[in-house]
């Protein structure tokens, strides 16, 4: 018995690829480091990085396509399912971020209870440095530095809470 050759339209093989560089500009939006931790071919994972400079429309569409025809030899579902852990791992990011920037606004306010709050939170902090960087932090307010020891703060608070 002979396989069953399938007929496909042309318009049916446009839809497919229009599909294909959809799930291509999804993984393009990704950071080069996500794209590191999903298993697709080394040609497609360094266009998609490359992609990520070019700025003329005209180039980013014909780069497009190419990721398009790249896309045809990767398994779409395992790729769409490497898409949904990765925005997944973002999304709890974004928590942590949240978290982070509620705990600073809190200590901005001065109030020596967050402190404590902050400190029984997370103990691997060192409440002599988080009070230099709230201090620094309302002098940077004035103009006087940069916003450097707000993103300390920021880092510091962020450990403990992705290690928590």
């Amino acid at each position: 018995m002979k396989d069953e050759i399938q007929y496909q339209s042309k318009t049916q093989k446009k839809k497919e690829a229009e599909e294909l560089q959809r799930l291509g500009l999804k993984l393009n939006n990704l950071s080069a480091q996500q794209l590191e931790n999903i298993e697709i071919p080394k040609k497609l994972k360094t266009s998609l990085i490359e992609g990520k400079s070019i700025t003329s429309n005209i180039a980013g569409r014909r780069h497009r396509q190419f990721i398009g025809a790249l896309m045809r030899d990767v398994d779409p579902e395992s790729i769409s399912s490497a898409l949904l852990k990765a925005e997944d791992e973002n999304l709890v990011e974004s928590d942590a971020a949240k978290e982070t920037r509620v705990w600073i606004d809190k200590l901005l306010t001065g109030d020596p209870a967050t402190m404590e709050a902050l400190l029984c939170e997370f103990p691997g902090l060192e409440r002599q440095r988080l009070s230099q960087l709230v201090r620094n932090i309302k002098k940077e307010k004035l103009g006087t530095k940069s916003f450097k020891s707000r993103e300390t703060l920021k880092n510091l608070i962020m450990v403990e809470i992705n290690s928590k």
